[in-house]
Protein backbone atom coordinates (compact mmCIF):
# COMPACT_ATOMS: atom_id res chain seq x y z
CA UNK A 1 0.00 0.00 0.00
CA UNK A 2 1.69 3.64 -0.81
CA UNK A 3 1.81 6.55 0.97
CA UNK A 4 -0.70 8.44 -0.37
CA UNK A 5 -3.16 5.67 0.38
CA UNK A 6 -2.50 5.24 3.96
CA UNK A 7 -2.65 9.36 4.00
CA UNK A 8 -6.25 9.29 2.64
CA UNK A 9 -7.24 6.36 4.78
CA UNK A 10 -5.90 8.20 7.63
CA UNK A 11 -7.63 11.53 6.63
CA UNK A 12 -11.14 9.50 6.29
CA UNK A 13 -10.95 7.68 9.50
CA UNK A 14 -10.04 11.15 11.18
CA UNK A 15 -13.06 12.46 9.38
CA UNK A 16 -15.12 9.95 11.06
CA UNK A 17 -14.01 10.41 14.33
CA UNK A 18 -14.10 14.48 14.37
CA UNK A 19 -18.27 14.12 12.74
CA UNK A 20 -18.28 11.56 16.17
CA UNK A 21 -17.13 14.18 18.29
CA UNK A 22 -18.82 17.04 16.85
CA UNK A 23 -22.57 15.20 17.29
CA UNK A 24 -21.61 14.85 21.39
CA UNK A 25 -23.92 17.30 23.53
CA UNK A 26 -23.03 20.48 24.64
CA UNK A 27 -26.05 21.29 25.74
CA UNK A 28 -27.83 21.26 29.15
CA UNK A 29 -30.97 19.01 28.13
CA UNK A 30 -31.87 15.89 30.49
CA UNK A 31 -33.06 13.23 28.72
CA UNK A 32 -35.92 11.15 31.78
CA UNK A 33 -35.93 7.45 30.85
CA UNK A 34 -39.59 6.66 30.16
CA UNK A 35 -41.99 3.71 28.47
CA UNK A 36 -44.95 3.45 27.00
CA UNK A 37 -47.24 0.21 26.01
CA UNK A 38 -49.76 0.70 23.28
CA UNK A 39 -51.48 -2.43 21.04
CA UNK A 40 -49.56 -4.47 23.58
CA UNK A 41 -46.21 -3.64 22.48
CA UNK A 42 -44.08 -1.88 24.94
CA UNK A 43 -41.66 1.25 24.31
CA UNK A 44 -38.86 3.06 26.31
CA UNK A 45 -38.14 6.27 24.97
CA UNK A 46 -36.10 9.50 26.28
CA UNK A 47 -37.84 13.01 26.85
CA UNK A 48 -36.07 15.90 27.90
CA UNK A 49 -37.72 19.82 27.58
CA UNK A 50 -35.65 22.44 26.92
CA UNK A 51 -36.06 26.32 28.11
CA UNK A 52 -36.79 27.99 25.39
CA UNK A 53 -38.68 30.89 24.00
CA UNK A 54 -41.75 31.24 22.27
CA UNK A 55 -44.44 28.52 21.52
CA UNK A 56 -43.51 24.78 22.63
CA UNK A 57 -42.95 22.08 19.76
CA UNK A 58 -42.53 18.62 19.55
CA UNK A 59 -39.26 16.81 18.21
CA UNK A 60 -39.18 13.10 17.76
CA UNK A 61 -36.27 11.46 16.86
CA UNK A 62 -36.30 7.42 15.10
CA UNK A 63 -32.93 5.91 15.64
CA UNK A 64 -31.29 3.39 13.25
CA UNK A 65 -31.00 -0.74 13.21
CA UNK A 66 -28.00 -1.13 15.24
CA UNK A 67 -29.59 1.00 18.23
CA UNK A 68 -32.68 -1.25 18.91
CA UNK A 69 -33.51 -2.99 22.13
CA UNK A 70 -34.96 -2.38 25.85
CA UNK A 71 -32.09 -1.02 27.65
CA UNK A 72 -33.71 2.61 26.78
CA UNK A 73 -29.44 3.73 26.53
CA UNK A 74 -28.37 2.44 23.31
CA UNK A 75 -30.21 4.68 20.67
CA UNK A 76 -28.71 7.68 22.50
CA UNK A 77 -25.42 6.82 21.13
CA UNK A 78 -26.36 8.23 17.83
CA UNK A 79 -25.03 11.71 16.89
CA UNK A 80 -27.76 12.84 14.99
CA UNK A 81 -29.44 12.76 18.42
CA UNK A 82 -27.15 15.50 20.36
CA UNK A 83 -26.89 17.69 16.85
CA UNK A 84 -30.38 18.17 17.18
CA UNK A 85 -30.31 18.59 20.76
CA UNK A 86 -27.29 21.61 20.65
CA UNK A 87 -29.23 23.05 17.60
CA UNK A 88 -32.54 23.47 20.26
CA UNK A 89 -30.54 24.53 22.99
CA UNK A 90 -28.25 27.05 20.78
CA UNK A 91 -31.31 28.55 19.48
CA UNK A 92 -33.39 28.57 22.34
CA UNK A 93 -36.47 26.74 20.91
CA UNK A 94 -39.17 25.77 23.63
CA UNK A 95 -39.10 22.16 23.02
CA UNK A 96 -40.20 18.14 24.18
CA UNK A 97 -37.43 16.48 22.30
CA UNK A 98 -38.55 12.25 22.13
CA UNK A 99 -36.13 9.47 21.28
CA UNK A 100 -37.83 6.34 21.46
CA UNK A 101 -36.00 2.73 21.20
CA UNK A 102 -37.54 0.41 18.93
CA UNK A 103 -37.30 -3.27 20.48
CA UNK A 104 -35.46 -6.08 19.10
CA UNK A 105 -37.98 -7.73 17.47
CA UNK A 106 -39.19 -4.43 15.34
CA UNK A 107 -38.68 -1.54 12.86
CA UNK A 108 -39.76 1.34 12.37
CA UNK A 109 -43.15 -0.07 10.67
CA UNK A 110 -45.90 -1.87 11.02
CA UNK A 111 -47.64 -1.69 14.29
CA UNK A 112 -44.63 -0.21 15.63
CA UNK A 113 -46.51 3.22 13.51
CA UNK A 114 -49.24 2.84 15.62
CA UNK A 115 -47.07 2.74 18.82
CA UNK A 116 -45.22 6.11 18.03
CA UNK A 117 -48.75 7.68 17.17
CA UNK A 118 -49.48 6.84 20.45
CA UNK A 119 -46.39 8.13 21.93
CA UNK A 120 -47.21 11.57 20.08
CA UNK A 121 -50.62 11.41 21.50
CA UNK A 122 -49.65 11.33 24.68
CA UNK A 123 -47.41 14.30 24.48
CA UNK A 124 -49.91 15.91 22.98
CA UNK A 125 -52.50 15.57 25.14
CA UNK A 126 -50.57 15.81 29.03
CA UNK A 127 -48.69 18.82 27.50
CA UNK A 128 -51.54 20.90 25.95
CA UNK A 129 -49.92 20.83 22.68
CA UNK A 130 -52.90 20.73 19.95
CA UNK A 131 -52.18 23.08 17.85
CA UNK A 132 -48.25 22.67 18.17
CA UNK A 133 -45.76 22.80 15.52
CA UNK A 134 -44.37 18.72 15.03
CA UNK A 135 -41.05 17.58 13.80
CA UNK A 136 -39.39 14.33 12.90
CA UNK A 137 -36.28 12.80 12.46
CA UNK A 138 -34.10 9.89 11.42
CA UNK A 139 -31.70 7.86 10.09
CA UNK A 140 -30.89 4.69 8.19
CA UNK A 141 -33.70 2.66 9.88
CA UNK A 142 -35.05 5.57 11.35
CA UNK A 143 -34.72 7.30 7.34
CA UNK A 144 -37.32 4.79 6.30
CA UNK A 145 -39.42 4.99 9.24
CA UNK A 146 -39.71 9.06 9.27
CA UNK A 147 -41.07 8.26 5.63
CA UNK A 148 -43.38 5.61 6.82
CA UNK A 149 -44.95 8.09 9.30
CA UNK A 150 -45.38 11.04 6.69
CA UNK A 151 -47.52 7.98 4.75
CA UNK A 152 -49.22 6.57 7.88
CA UNK A 153 -50.29 10.08 9.25
CA UNK A 154 -50.66 13.11 6.56
CA UNK A 155 -50.34 16.24 7.84
CA UNK A 156 -49.83 15.69 11.30
CA UNK A 157 -45.87 16.83 11.06
CA UNK A 158 -44.97 20.13 10.58
CA UNK A 159 -41.77 19.36 8.44
CA UNK A 160 -39.32 16.06 8.49
CA UNK A 161 -35.95 15.12 7.76
CA UNK A 162 -34.84 11.03 6.91
CA UNK A 163 -31.74 10.60 6.31
CA UNK A 164 -30.31 7.57 4.46
CA UNK A 165 -34.13 6.10 4.35
CA UNK A 166 -35.98 4.05 2.44
CA UNK A 167 -39.48 5.50 1.05
CA UNK A 168 -40.37 2.92 -1.66
CA UNK A 169 -43.40 1.44 0.18
CA UNK A 170 -44.66 5.20 1.05
CA UNK A 171 -48.02 6.68 -1.12
CA UNK A 172 -46.85 9.58 -2.44
CA UNK A 173 -49.89 11.38 -2.33
CA UNK A 174 -50.17 11.27 1.04
CA UNK A 175 -46.25 12.25 2.48
CA UNK A 176 -46.48 15.18 -0.22
CA UNK A 177 -48.50 16.78 2.76
CA UNK A 178 -45.67 17.46 4.53
CA UNK A 179 -42.19 19.65 3.91
CA UNK A 180 -39.45 17.15 3.58
CA UNK A 181 -35.91 17.36 3.56
CA UNK A 182 -33.81 14.11 2.99
CA UNK A 183 -30.21 13.46 2.76
CA UNK A 184 -28.70 10.52 0.67
CA UNK A 185 -24.74 9.62 0.23
CA UNK A 186 -23.16 8.65 -3.23
CA UNK A 187 -21.40 5.98 -1.30
CA UNK A 188 -24.21 4.50 0.48
CA UNK A 189 -24.20 1.14 -0.26
CA UNK A 190 -27.16 0.31 1.83
CA UNK A 191 -29.99 2.66 0.58
CA UNK A 192 -30.43 3.69 -2.41
CA UNK A 193 -29.98 7.22 -4.08
CA UNK A 194 -32.10 6.48 -6.82
CA UNK A 195 -34.87 5.08 -4.93
CA UNK A 196 -35.20 8.16 -2.74
CA UNK A 197 -34.48 10.56 -6.04
CA UNK A 198 -37.71 9.18 -7.81
CA UNK A 199 -39.44 9.43 -4.54
CA UNK A 200 -38.85 13.10 -4.86
CA UNK A 201 -39.88 13.15 -7.73
CA UNK A 202 -42.69 11.87 -7.37
CA UNK A 203 -43.35 13.82 -4.39
CA UNK A 204 -42.76 17.74 -6.41
CA UNK A 205 -44.96 16.33 -9.34
CA UNK A 206 -47.73 16.69 -6.44
CA UNK A 207 -46.40 19.78 -5.69
CA UNK A 208 -44.61 19.13 -2.45
CA UNK A 209 -42.23 21.05 -1.22
CA UNK A 210 -39.00 19.40 -0.86
CA UNK A 211 -34.85 19.38 -0.81
CA UNK A 212 -33.01 16.82 -1.55
CA UNK A 213 -29.22 16.91 -1.29
CA UNK A 214 -27.11 14.01 -2.64
CA UNK A 215 -23.40 14.21 -0.74
CA UNK A 216 -20.48 12.81 -2.72
CA UNK A 217 -18.73 10.37 -1.25
CA UNK A 218 -20.44 9.74 1.89
CA UNK A 219 -20.85 6.43 2.94
CA UNK A 220 -24.41 4.94 5.18
CA UNK A 221 -22.78 5.90 8.19
CA UNK A 222 -21.09 9.37 7.36
CA UNK A 223 -24.51 10.22 5.49
CA UNK A 224 -26.67 9.13 8.94
CA UNK A 225 -23.93 11.52 11.34
CA UNK A 226 -23.04 14.66 8.96
CA UNK A 227 -26.50 15.49 7.72
CA UNK A 228 -28.08 17.79 10.48
CA UNK A 229 -26.14 20.55 9.80
CA UNK A 230 -27.31 24.02 10.87
CA UNK A 231 -28.53 24.84 7.60
CA UNK A 232 -31.26 21.93 6.94
CA UNK A 233 -32.17 22.21 10.84
CA UNK A 234 -32.85 25.71 10.23
CA UNK A 235 -34.78 24.52 7.13
CA UNK A 236 -36.67 21.80 8.94
CA UNK A 237 -37.64 24.28 11.96
CA UNK A 238 -38.08 27.29 9.54
CA UNK A 239 -41.43 25.55 8.62
CA UNK A 240 -44.20 26.72 11.24
CA UNK A 241 -48.19 25.94 11.38
CA UNK A 242 -49.14 29.40 13.27
CA UNK A 243 -45.89 31.83 11.58
CA UNK A 244 -47.20 34.16 9.48
CA UNK A 245 -44.67 34.83 6.35
CA UNK A 246 -43.52 30.78 6.58
CA UNK A 247 -44.39 28.30 4.21
CA UNK A 248 -46.94 25.75 5.42
CA UNK A 249 -47.87 22.13 5.28
CA UNK A 250 -50.10 21.45 2.24
CA UNK A 251 -53.33 22.30 2.72
CA UNK A 252 -56.15 21.03 0.44
CA UNK A 253 -57.30 23.99 -0.72
CA UNK A 254 -53.78 25.44 -1.12
CA UNK A 255 -50.59 23.41 -2.91
CA UNK A 256 -47.61 24.76 -4.70
CA UNK A 257 -48.25 24.84 -7.91
CA UNK A 258 -45.09 25.56 -9.25
CA UNK A 259 -41.30 26.72 -7.92
CA UNK A 260 -38.99 29.09 -9.63
CA UNK A 261 -35.47 29.99 -8.17
CA UNK A 262 -33.40 33.31 -8.88
CA UNK A 263 -29.91 34.16 -7.62
CA UNK A 264 -29.78 36.76 -5.25
CA UNK A 265 -29.07 39.98 -7.82
CA UNK A 266 -32.84 38.63 -9.10
CA UNK A 267 -32.19 36.51 -12.76
CA UNK A 268 -34.26 33.37 -12.50
CA UNK A 269 -31.91 29.98 -12.51
CA UNK A 270 -33.53 26.56 -14.38
CA UNK A 271 -32.71 24.32 -10.93
CA UNK A 272 -31.39 25.40 -7.13
CA UNK A 273 -27.58 25.81 -7.33
CA UNK A 274 -25.27 22.97 -6.33
CA UNK A 275 -23.73 25.45 -3.37
CA UNK A 276 -24.21 29.13 -2.46
CA UNK A 277 -27.39 31.39 -1.79
CA UNK A 278 -29.91 31.70 -4.03
CA UNK A 279 -33.87 32.77 -3.75
CA UNK A 280 -36.70 29.69 -4.30
CA UNK A 281 -39.89 31.19 -4.62
CA UNK A 282 -43.05 28.89 -3.98
CA UNK A 283 -46.40 29.58 -5.78
CA UNK A 284 -48.92 28.34 -4.75
CA UNK A 285 -52.47 27.15 -6.33
CA UNK A 286 -54.57 30.34 -4.91
CA UNK A 287 -52.29 32.76 -6.28
CA UNK A 288 -50.03 33.40 -3.20
CA UNK A 289 -46.41 33.72 -3.47
CA UNK A 290 -43.95 33.14 -0.88
CA UNK A 291 -40.18 33.63 -1.34
CA UNK A 292 -37.64 33.03 1.09
CA UNK A 293 -33.39 32.99 0.66
CA UNK A 294 -31.89 29.57 0.50
CA UNK A 295 -28.12 28.34 1.20
CA UNK A 296 -26.60 25.14 0.49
Amino acid sequence: MNAGKIFRIWMSLIGILFCVAEGKSENNLVFEAEKIVASGIEMPYRVAHTNGMGNQVLVIYLHGGSSKGNDNDTQMKEAGIDSIANYLDFKQLNAVYLVPQCPSDKSWGGPMLGVLKALIDRYVRSESLENTDIYIFGGSMGGTGTWSMLSAYPRLFTAAMPVAGNPSKCDASKVATTPVYTVMGTSDRIMSVETASDFIDELNARGAITKFDIEEGWTHEVTCIQSYTTERLDWIFGHSRNSSGIEKPVADNKIVKSIQYFSLDGRQLSESPCKGFYIERLIYSDGTVVSFKILK
